[in-house]
């Protein structure tokens, strides 16, 4: 390899050395939301392909920016092309992965939108935590507004004078 500009490699490795920092920092994100939510067995199983995923993420960016970083320092060929292809590759997965997550967006929409709708109509205790969410947010109901309730309209729907989210018919309750 010829003789490299001084300017250009010392550029190079402090970007490097700030994607492994980034990537160092993930990984350690990455291990204490995975030892926080390890106590809880539920949320473990349903966040562990989500955890999986960042830490392959993490890993595999910290080992192409150390490869990176030999590369530039002792001006390895084969590990400057490395990291290159590496970065690409990673960079053409996410945005695949950002494509399909797109393309899924109106599907998950739907399905938890129909899903809180059943939870809405239940007679449980979430009834309630529902209710307590709609009193701190100003809201009411999920798609139509308090006509999400039926014929039971609970007190939650009923706007205030300090409301910043005006509830609209449901000012005027009817009684049912």
């Amino acid at each position: 390899m010829g003789k490299v500009n001084v300017c250009l490699k010392r550029s190079y490795i402090m970007v490097i050395s700030v994607i492994a920092t980034l990537s160092a920092l993930m990984l350690a994100v990455t291990l204490f939301t995975h030892g926080r939510f390890s106590r809880v067995d539920d949320e473990t199983e349903t966040m562990l392909p989500g955890l999986q995923l960042m830490y392959s993420i993490s890993i595999i960016t910290l080992i192409l920016a150390i490869i990176g970083v030999y590369g530039a320092c002792k001006e390895k060929k084969w590990a400057l092309i490395m990291f290159a292809v590496g970065m690409i590759l990673g960079t053409l997965f996410l945005i695949a992965s950002d494509i399909q997550a797109l393309a899924q967006r109106p599907k998950v929409a739907e399905h938890l939108k129909m899903h809180y709708m059943m939870l809405q109509n239940n007679a449980s205790g979430i009834t309630d935590d529902l209710r307590d969410v709609h009193i701190k947010f100003q809201c009411c109901g999920l798609d139509q507004g308090y006509l999400d309730w039926g014929y039971d309209i609970p007190e939650s729907c009923l706007c205030t004078e300090e409301s910043t989210n005006p509830c609209g018919s449901s000012q005027k309750q009817q009684s049912v």
